[in-house]
């Protein structure tokens, strides 16, 4: 250890001075200052929608405001999208499935209504039953006003890495039937009915129309076979149109030709809110304790911080890194990597002439539930692309452990917001001190429990990383011996146009 800490520190020492007084801006106490307001009670658990979150934007903006960052948003440093936060009222009546002489009936008690648009009345509509929520079963289908009917996946019978395949195949599935022309897609099986949670909809996607979707806790219709017709109301939901914002701020890089591309540093700034807030997205309550607000310290209040103290340390920079830097934090990760989602679809730099993202997740809190960890950083998906070389070899020079956690890299990749800029192709990963940790999404997830100083060391190296990135001439790749990769691969030869 003490030989590594000489080479480190040697090495450390021929850093060119520019880059060294970047590093040496990253302040602890900076990093204390804004979490603990970004996690304060004032900001009531930042849901999505909510004044708290709103305020957290206004923050942010402030901060890149003062960097001297230049604005990326379409209102200044704000990406604005307009949403419409739905509420799913109850089935008042039962669901009958008639096959041949027999019935199968569900009460409204065992069904939740995942998504609706209108008011629905199905009357003895033909059933279309798949054994999996796999969509190549659906090629050569007819859907077109007909109910499907397919099991829900086993969860608990996946390992970390196979639970996320499985989840992405269910979500492909699910995207394919709601966009055929079904007259309602219905998953059964689930153990029990969860309570009606609320839906953040894209406005294009409210206005679209989309089949209605419902889950059913009953087993016999899990294993259902044969012919049937189905019989069901639905009612109509109540909508709230909402605007929320990414908060987007670039660092224009020097060169000519590399700064029109860009390399992008994020986290998430919102969490779940409230006991109220959290209840309504099926979050467990904090029992008996008076504390009723989610304040989302390092779950990613930690991320937020850093990358606006990131930003503020190389905004200095003379001569600024050769690409440009886009230094962002998303809005509704909590609900479905919303706001991620959202910039993937609308970015401010072309997906093609986006080189990577690194995403920060839980950087705060050391007392990970598997062992302290000090001095050290992984990454999800570390394999997948050749990014995580760059904050290796930043690791090795500032005495930062940057390793490959076997159990959690991959398991984790499709966890946060990475998952949706690697969907369009970009390299993106999420760099994590602690994968999981004591008060996680918990009440007690507060601004003191932070290691500040240890996580002030770790933005050191990810500021190192992020300019040696930001240099090269050569774009990070995915890694085609890797076969995990291939659907981003696909993705990334589509925005680079040599599909």
């Amino acid at each position: 250890m003490q030989i590594f800490l000489r080479l480190a520190l040697a090495t450390t020492l021929s850093l060119p001075v520019g880059v060294q007084q970047a590093i040496d801006r990253v302040s602890a106490a900076e990093l204390k200052g804004d979490l603990s307001f970004l996690a304060s009670d004032a900001l009531q658990g930042r849901f999505t929608p909510s004044p708290g979150l709103d305020v957290a934007a206004e923050f942010i903006a402030a901060k890149f405001r003062a960097a001297g960052l230049e604005p990326g948003g379409d209102r200044d440093y704000f990406q604005t999208a307009e949403m419409v936060d739905r509420r799913l009222p109850a089935i008042a009546g039962d669901l009958t499935v008639y096959v041949g002489e027999r019935t199968v009936q569900a009460v409204a008690a065992e069904i939740t209504v995942d998504a609706a648009s209108q008011v629905v009345h199905l009357d003895h509509v033909p059933v279309v039953i798949l054994s999996s929520k796999d969509a190549g079963k659906l090629a050569g289908l007819d859907l077109k006003g007909k109910a499907v009917i397919a099991p829900e996946p086993n969860w608990d019978s996946f390992s970390g890495e196979q639970r996320s395949v499985a989840r992405r195949n269910a979500r492909a599935f699910d995207q394919a039937v709601a966009s055929s022309g079904a007259a309602v897609a219905i998953t059964a099986g689930r153990g029990k009915r969860m309570p009606v949670p609320p839906r953040l909809l894209f406005a294009e996607q409210a206005a679209a129309g989309r089949c209605p979707a419902l889950s059913v806790h009953s087993e016999e219709l899990a294993k259902l076979t044969g012919e049937a017709t189905l019989s069901v109301d639905i009612p109509a939901p109540l909508d709230n149109k909402v605007t929320l914002k990414n908060v987007i701020g670039i660092l224009r890089g020097s060169d000519p030709l590399l700064a029109k591309t860009a390399v992008l540093l994020t986290a998430h700034y919102d969490h779940i809110g409230t006991i109220e807030t959290a209840g309504q997205m099926s979050m467990h309550a904090p029992g008996d304790s008076p504390d009723h607000i989610y304040n989302g310290a390092n779950d990613d209040g930690s991320g937020t911080v850093s990358v606006i103290e990131i930003a503020r340390a190389l905004a200095g920079l003379q001569p600024r890194p050769k690409r440009s830097i886009v230094f962002m934090t998303f809005f509704g990760e909590e609900r479905g990597e919303l706001g991620s989602q959202y910039y993937g679809k609308h970015p401010v730099f072309p997906v093609g002439k986006t080189v990577a993202d690194l995403n920060l997740e839980q950087v705060g809190r050391t007392d990970s539930t598997t062992g302290p960890k000090l001095n050290s950083a992984s990454f999800t998906g570390y394999d997948y692309s050749d990014v995580t070389q760059f904050f290796e070899k930043a690791g090795a020079r500032l005495g930062v452990n940057v390793y490959r956690d076997a159990e959690a890299s991959d398991a984790y990749f499709t966890r946060s917001d990475n998952d949706a800029l690697a969907e369009q192709g970009v390299p993106a990963h999420t760099m994590v001190v602690a994968f999981d940790f004591p008060d996680y999404h918990g009440v007690g997830d507060e601004w003191q429990k932070i290691n500040y100083e240890n996580m002030a060391k770790v933005d050191r190296m990810v500021l190192l990383g992020l300019i040696d990135l930001a240099n090269s001439e050569k774009a990070p790749e995915w890694n085609a011996q890797n076969p995990k990769t291939e659907n981003f691969r696909v993705a990334r030869a589509a925005s680079l146009g040599t599909k």
